[in-house]
C-alpha cells in the first residue's frame, strides 16, 4: 500500500468477479523487523460483476466497521481491467487434494443434508465457484509484481540493468547467490545459477536444504518479476532454459528419494528436505520434448506474419512477443502473452477467428511451456499414461469440479465435500506413483512425464487447500460453530470427512505420515462409536484428538517457518528487495498451506467439543492471583524476563518494567526448564501449550510457587492476552481452571497469592530425611578407595542396602519399595536394583590419573564461583561435563553392577540407569527430572552401561543443575552423585500419582496421569496431554479430566506395533517407498549411549484407556490404591509416586512402582 494524505494508505488490486475475497491488513517496518498482522477474523468482500468496482474502506483491527461502496467502470477501466485479470490468472499455480477411501465422503454427502436450511433448496456457498475463480485464490503468492508490459513495434534497446546487490554479512549459498545474481542478468543466467547451485555445487547432485530454501524464494521472486531479467546481449532459444529444468528436476527428484522414510524411525530434517524440494519444482519450466528441440515455440513466428491482422499489431507480437522470446525468454514473456490475448479477445469480432484460436494455442503452449497451465489442462495432459483405476480417479474428480462450477453460487456444501474427496483421492495415484523413487538410467521422456505427475501432485494439494477453505467458511456461514456442541452424530460427519481429507493431503505430502494415520483412524473410531457429545467424557475424548491434529497442523507451519523465515529475510535485504517482501514470505507460506486450513478446522471443531464438555480453554497447574508485566518469550530461558531496570521491558515498545514482577507468556517449553534461577521477579507462566500437571516443570513450578497456567486456544490468545502485552496487569488464576487478565490498578503485590503451599503442613514430617541427607564422607572414602584397587563387589552395593547417607534419598526409598511391595500381598511389584554409591564418581576421577584429577577440582571451583555466569557459566559447565562423560568406566565394574541388579534370580535384559544425588528427591527439593537418566540399556553390553553410567554422573554439572543448586544455597562441592541402576519394566502404561491434589494440597484427592510406554513422556514437557484422573479418597469415585493425545510412546521395539494398534505400519506402506535411501540424517551429533528403545506413534484408538470406561475405572482405582499404600508406609506424607502398568493378554493388570518422593 501508498500512504496518502490524512494517514491513508491505498492500493488498486485486481480480484476474481463474483468470487469472495478474505484478506487480512499486514503492517511491516520499512527497516525490517517482525510483520504485524492485525486482528480478529478475515475481513470479506465479493465484487459483484465486471461492469464494477468497490471503494473497501478499513481500520486497522476493526474488523466489523469495514465499509464497501460500489461505482461503475469506465469502458476503459474494463478492458484493463479484463487484461490484468488475464495476467493473474496466469499467475496462479492450479490446487488439488486426495482421498484414501470414498466412505467418508459418502457419509458426509448423507450429513450435508441436516446443513441444509428450512426451504428444502440447501443452504449454498455466498461464492461463486467458477474455475478461473476458484485457479484465481492461488495467484496471491505467484502473481506478477515485476514492470507492467510494454507492447513495442520495434526493437528496444537495452536499458540500464538496475539493481543491489549487498554481500558484507553472507557466506555459503547466500553468498553465492547474491554474487551469482550480480553477474546474472537474463533468465537463462538465473536458471543456469540455480542449476549450479542446486546440482553442480552438491555432492552427489543432492542439494541441502540450505540451498533448497535459499533458491525457492529466489526462483520464485525471479518468476514474479521481484527481481528483474533483462536481456544480456546472447541469443539463446527457450530450449537451454528447459535442458537446464531437466538437470534442476532430476536432482530434486533424487533429494526426495533419498528423504522418502521408508518405515524407519521419522527424520523431521527428511521432512524440511522433502517440503523444500517439492516447492522448488513449482519455480521451473517445463522440459517435454517439444520444449527441448532446437526450436520450440515456433508457432509465434507463424503467428506473426499472419495477413489477417492489422500491421501495427504484426509488429507489436514480432518485436514483444516472438523476437524476444526466441532471443532471451524470461517469466515476462507470459506476463505480455496473456496481457495480448486480453486485448485481442476483448471485442469478439473484433479480430480473425483463426487468428485468435491460433493465438490461444500459442497460449497454451507457452503456459505449459511456463508449468503455468490450468488444473484441468495438467491432469488432461497426464490421462494417457494412467493405468484404468487412476484415470478413472482423474476423471471423477474433473466430473465433480465441474458440476460445482456449473452449480456457480448453488454449490452445496456437499458439493464442495464430494469435490474434496474426489480430488484428495486423485490426488492419491499421483503421489502412490511418485513415492518408488527415481532409476538413475531413466529416460528424458519418462522425466517429462513424472515432471507432470508431480506438478499434478502439488496442485491438487494447492486445489485442496481452496475448496477445503470454502468448506469452512460455508460452515462458518451456516452458524457450525454455535450448532456442533449440541450437533448429533450425522451433522458432525462432514466437517470431520473435510478435516480427514485435508489430514490425507498433508500426509500425501510425506509429512509426519504414520501420525496423521493413526489420526484418522481415531476420528473414525470416536464419531463411530458414540455420539461425540453424548457426554463430557465422548467429548474430551475427541477433543483430545482433534488437539493433536492441530498440533500436527503446527508443527508443519513451524517447519515451513524454519525453513523460509531466515532466507527469505537475508536475500531480500541482500537483493534490496522492499522489507514487507522478506518479512512476510515465510507467512505467506505458511497460510497458503493445507496445514493452515486445517489448524482452523481443527480449532474450531476442537472449540465446539470443549463447549459441549463445559471444559475452559484454561489448564490451572498452580492456582494464584498475581501482578506483573506481561511479557511475551519463545521459551524459559535466562533471557526471557528482559532487563529489570527502567525504560526497557524486553518487548521494544518502551514500557519500563523497572524491579517490578513479570508474567511472562511461553511459547515453547520442553518440560525440564528450572523457574528458580529466574529469580523473584517471575511471578507467574502462562504456557501456550499442553503441560501434563505432573511433569517435572509442574513439580517447580508449585515448589516455587510460582502461578502457571496454561492455554493453547489461540483466539483466547489473541483475545485475552495479545492486547495486554507489555502492559501491567493482575492474572487470576483459579483451581476450577477459571482464568482472568486484567489491566492492573494501584500497587504489585510482591508475591505471588497461591494455593501451592498448601501442602506444605506436610513438609515437617518429611524434614528428618531431608536433614540426614549429608553423605558419610568416610563411607565414600571408603568406596573411592575400593575403585582404586578394582575390588568392585565392594563398590556397589545392592538395593536393599542402599541408605540415604550412602546411597540419596531416590535409593533409599527404592528399597524401602522393594520391602514394600514383598509384603503387598501381590497389590504391586517393584523392579530389581543395584547402586553405585557416593564416592566412586570420586574414585573415577582420580583413577584416571593426576592431570583429570587436577582439572576436575579446577572446573569444580569455577562453577562455585557465582561471578561466572552467562557463557562463561555454560562454557565451564560443558567442559565439566565433557571431562565426566570420557571417565572409562571399567569393564569389570559394569559386571558387577549387572550381577548385583541380578541377585539370585536371572540376568535382567535391559536396565534404567538411573540419578540418585543428595541434592533430589528430598522434601521442599524435589529436583524432579533435573538430573538424567537413561532407560533401555542392553545389560549384556559392558560399554553401554558404563557410557549411561558416565552420562548420570555428568547431569550433575548441567547449567541448569548448577543454577538450581546455587539458587537453593547449596555449595556445588557438596553435591554428590550415586548411581542408581535397575532392572527395566517394559511397561505398556506409566504413571505419575500425586496422592494430596497438588493444586490445592487436598489430601482427600489423588491426581493421576497416565501415559503410553516408558514414563519419560509424562515427566518430559512433551508437547500433549496425559489421561488424567482425580480419585475421592473416601469413596474411589474416578473423575476423567482429560483424554491422552501425547504423538508418540517410548517403547520397546516389541511392543511398537501394540502403541500404534498394529494398522498404521502396514498403511505406512502406501506412502513409503521400500527402494527409497535411509531419511537424511538428523544434524544431532552421534551419541555414546546405546539404548533399546523407539519412540512410536500412539493410536488411542486402539487403547483400552480411552476405548473402554469400565477397564479404564477400574485401573486408576488400583493406581490409587497403590498410592495410598505407599503414602501410608512413608508416614503419611503426600507422595509423588510414578510406576507402571503391565497389560497381560487377558487384561489383568500387574502394577510397578519404580520410585516416590515427598510431594
Amino acid at each position: 500500500m501508498a500512504w496518502t494524505e490524512g494517514n491513508i494508505w491505498k492500493v488498486d488490486a485486481q480480484v476474481p468477479v463474483g468470487t469472495e475475497v478474505d484478506f487480512k491488513i499486514v503492517r511491516a517496518k520499512a527497516d525490517g523487523g517482525e510483520a504485524v498482522w492485525e486482528e480478529g477474523d478475515n475481513r470479506t468482500f465479493k465484487v459483484l460483476g465486471p461492469d464494477y468496482g468497490l471503494v473497501v474502506a478499513c481500520h486497522w483491527s476493526k474488523v466489523k466497521d469495514m465499509k464497501i461502496d460500489v461505482f461503475p467502470l469506465s469502458k476503459d477501466q474494463q478492458q484493463q481491467a479484463a487484461a490484468q485479470a488475464a495476467v493473474q490468472q496466469n499467475g496462479a499455480s492450479a490446487q488439488a487434494a486426495r482421498s484414501r477411501d470414498g466412505a467418508a465422503s459418502a457419509g458426509a454427502s448423507v450429513a450435508s443434508q441436516d446443513w441444509e436450511d428450512g426451504t428444502g433448496q440447501g443452504r449454498s456457498s455466498t461464492a461463486l465457484l467458477s474455475r478461473s475463480s476458484f485457479e484465481e485464490e492461488g495467484a496471491s503468492r505467484t502473481a506478477w509484481v515485476g514492470a507492467p508490459t510494454e507492447f513495442v513495434r520495434s526493437r528496444k534497446a537495452n536499458g540500464e540493468r538496475g539493481g543491489v546487490w549487498r554481500t558484507d554479512g553472507l557466506g555459503g549459498v547466500a553468498l553465492a547467490l547474491v554474487k551469482g545474481d550480480e553477474q546474472s542478468a537474463s533468465w537463462l543466467k538465473k536458471l543456469s545459477l540455480q542449476k549450479h547451485l542446486l546440482v553442480d555445487e552438491p555432492p552427489a547432485c543432492r542439494p541441502r536444504l540450505d540451498e533448497l530454501s535459499y533458491l525457492y524464494v529466489y526462483a520464485t521472486w525471479v518468476n514474479t518479476g521481484a527481481i528483474g531479467c533483462v536481456e544480456s546481449g546472447s541469443h539463446y532459444r527457450p530450449n537451454h532454459h528447459a535442458n537446464l529444468a531437466l538437470a534442476m528436476f532430476r536432482s530434486l527428484e533424487w533429494v526426495i528419494g533419498d528423504a522418502t522414510p521408508s518405515g524407519g524411525e521419522r527424520s523431521r530434517t527428511g521432512e524440511r528436505i522433502i517440503l523444500a524440494a517439492r516447492r522448488m519444482h513449482t519455480r521451473l519450466p517445463a522440459f517435454a520434448g517439444e520444449f527441448r528441440q532446437s526450436t520450440p515455440l515456433t508457432r509465434i513466428r507463424d503467428i506473426a506474419h499472419r495477413n489477417d491482422i492489422p500491421k501495427n499489431l504484426k509488429d507489436e507480437i514480432k518485436h514483444t512477443l516472438q523476437n524476444k522470446l526466441h532471443r532471451s525468454a524470461g517469466p515476462e514473456d507470459l506476463v505480455a502473452t496473456e496481457a495480448m490475448l486480453a486485448r485481442v479477445t476483448a471485442n469478439p469480432g473484433e479480430y480473425s477467428g483463426a487468428f485468435v484460436e491460433e493465438f490461444r494455442t500459442f497460449t497454451r503452449e507457452l503456459r505449459e511451456f511456463f508449468n503455468a497451465s490450468g488444473l484441468v489442462e495438467l491432469l488432461e495432459g497426464t490421462l494417457p499414461a494412467l493405468d484404468e483405476q487412476h484415470g478413472s480417479a482423474v476423471r471423477a474428480l474433473l466430473g465433480a469440479k465441474q458440476r460445482v462450477e456449473a452449480a456457480g453460487k448453488g454449490a452445496r456444501i456437499d458439493d464442495l465435500m464430494s469435490l474434496l474427496s474426489a480430488a484428495t483421492q486423485a490426488r492419491s495415484f499421483y503421489a502412490h506413483g511418485l513415492v518408488a523413487g527415481l532409476r538413475n538410467d531413466v529416460t528424458d521422456e519418462m522425466l517429462s512425464m513424472r515432471q507432470r505427475w508431480r506438478l499434478a501432485d502439488i496442485r491438487l494439494e494447492e486445489y485442496a487447500f481452496v475448496v477445503l477453505s470454502r468448506i469452512i467458511g460455508t460452515l462458518e456461514e451456516m452458524g457450525a460453530p454455535h450448532r456442533l456442541p449440541s450437533a448429533n452424530n450425522l451433522q458432525w460427519a462432514l466437517p470431520l470427512a473435510a478435516l480427514t481429507s485435508g489430514l490425507r493431503n498433508i500426509g500425501l505430502s510425506l509429512f509426519n505420515v504414520r501420525e496423521l494415520l493413526v489420526l484418522e483412524n481415531e476420528l473414525q473410531r470416536w464419531h463411530g462409536a458414540a455420539p461425540l457429545v453424548e457426554n463430557r467424557e465422548c467429548a474430551l475424548r475427541a477433543k483430545a484428538t482433534l488437539e493433536r491434529a492441530l498440533r500436527v497442523a503446527t508443527e508443519y507451519s513451524d517447519a515451513v517457518t524454519d525453513v523460509y523465515s531466515a532466507p527469505a529475510a537475508t536475500l531480500g535485504r541482500a537483493l534490496g528487495l522492499p522489507p514487507h517482501m522478506g518479512n512476510i514470505f515465510a507467512e505467506a507460506e505458511v497460510r497458503s498451506s493445507m496445514a493452515f486450513q486445517v489448524s482452523k478446522l481443527a480449532a474450531m471443531l476442537a472449540r465446539a467439543l470443549r463447549a459441549a464438555a463445559g471444559q475452559e480453554p484454561w489448564d490451572v497447574l498452580v492456582p494464584g492471583e498475581v501482578t506483573g508485566i506481561l511479557r511475551e518469550a519463545h521459551s524459559l530461558d535466562a533471557d526471557a524476563l528482559g532487563p529489570p531496570g527502567p525504560g526497557s521491558n524486553g518487548n521494544g515498545n518502551g514500557n519500563g518494567s523497572g524491579g517490578e514482577g513479570v508474567i511472562l507468556v511461553v511459547r515453547r517449553a520442553d518440560g525440564d526448564e528450572e523457574l528458580g534461577p529466574l529469580g523473584p521477579r517471575l511471578r507467574a507462566v502462562v504456557l501456550l501449550q499442553e503441560l501434563p500437571h505432573l511433569s517435572h516443570l509442574g513439580v517447580r513450578a508449585r515448589q516455587d510457587k510460582v502461578t502457571f497456567a496454561t492455554c493453547d486456544d489461540e483466539d483466547t490468545v489473541n483475545r485475552v492476552l495479545r492486547p495486554l502485552m507489555g502492559r501491567r496487569v493482575t492474572l487470576t488464576a483459579a483451581g476450577d481452571c477459571t482464568v482472568s487478565v486484567r489491566e492492573a490498578t494501584g500497587s504489585a503485590p510482591s508475591t505471588s497469592t497461591t494455593a501451592a503451599a498448601a501442602p506444605a503442613k506436610h513438609a515437617a514430617a518429611a524434614a528428618p530425611a531431608g536433614a540426614s541427607a549429608a553423605p558419610d564422607a568416610s563411607a565414600a572414602s571408603a568406596v573411592a578407595s575400593a575403585y582404586k584397587s578394582s575390588k568392585w563387589d565392594k563398590v556397589v552395593v545392592p538395593l536393599d542396602k542402599a541408605a540415604v547417607n550412602t546411597c540419596g534419598s531416590k535409593s533409599s526409598k527404592c528399597a524401602a519399595l522393594a520391602g514394600l511391595a514383598t509384603g503387598s500381598s501381590g497389590l504391586f511389584a517393584a523392579p530389581r536394583g543395584a547402586v553405585l554409591p557416593f564416592g566412586t564418581l570420586e574414585g573415577a576421577v582420580e583413577a584416571a590419573g593426576g592431570s583429570v584429577a587436577g582439572t576436575f577440582k579446577s572446573l569444580l571451583a569455577k562453577l562455585e564461583d557465582t561471578k561466572v555466569t552467562g557463557e562463561q557459566l555454560e562454557a565451564a559447565c560443558g567442559e565439566m561435563r565433557a571431562l565426566v562423560e570420557g571417565l572409562a568406566v571399567p569393564q569389570g565394574l559394569a559386571q558387577q553392577l549387572v550381577k548385583s541388579v541380578a541377585g539370585s534370580g536371572p540376568a535382567p535384559q535391559l536396565l534404567a540407569v538411573r540419578s540418585s544425588a543428595n541434592v533430589e528427591d528430598l522434601a521442599g527439593m524435589s529436583a524432579a527430572g533435573l538430573y538424567e537418566s537413561v532407560v533401555g540399556v542392553p545389560a549384556d553390553d559392558p560399554a553401554a552401561v558404563g557410557a549411561a553410567v558416565a552420562s548420570v554422573w555428568a547431569s550433575l554439572y548441567t547449567r541448569r543443575a548448577v543454577l538450581s543448586r546455587r539458587s537453593a544455597g547449596v555449595p556445588q562441592a557438596a553435591a554428590r552423585m550415586a548411581v542408581l541402576t535397575m532392572e527395566l519394566v517394559a511397561p505398556d502404561l506409566s504413571f505419575v500419582l500425586h496422592t494430596a491434589r497438588p493444586r490445592d494440597g487436598n489430601t482427600g484427592v489423588l491426581l493421576a496421569e497416565v501415559a503410553v510406554g516408558q514414563g519419560e513422556t509424562l515427566a518430559s514437557g512433551t508437547r500433549g496431554t496425559p489421561w488424567r484422573f482425580e480419585v475421592e479418597r473416601s469413596s474411589g469415585t474416578v473423575a476423567t479430566l482429560a483424554y491422552a493425545n501425547f504423538s508418540t510412546a517410548l517403547v520397546l521395539p516389541s511392543a511398537a506395533r501394540t502403541a500404534t494398534g498394529g494398522a498404521p505400519a502396514a498403511t505406512f506402506a502406501a506412502y513409503g517407498s521400500p527402494v527409497a535411501k535411509a531419511a537424511a540424517a538428523e544434524t544431532a551429533a552421534p551419541s555414546a549411549l546405546r539404548t533399546a528403545l523407539v519412540e512410536r506413534e500412539v493410536d488411542y484408538g486402539r487403547q483400552r484407556m480411552s476405548s473402554d470406561a469400565d477397564w479404564r475405572k477400574a485401573a486408576v482405582g488400583k493406581m490409587a490404591a497403590v498410592g495410598w499404600a505407599v503414602e501410608k508406609a512413608m508416614g503419611g506424607v503426600p507422595q509423588d509416586i510414578e510406576g507402571g502398568v503391565v497389560v497381560g493378554a487377558d487384561g489383568q493388570l500387574t502394577l510397578h512402582v519404580f520410585q516416590t518422593r515427598p510431594q
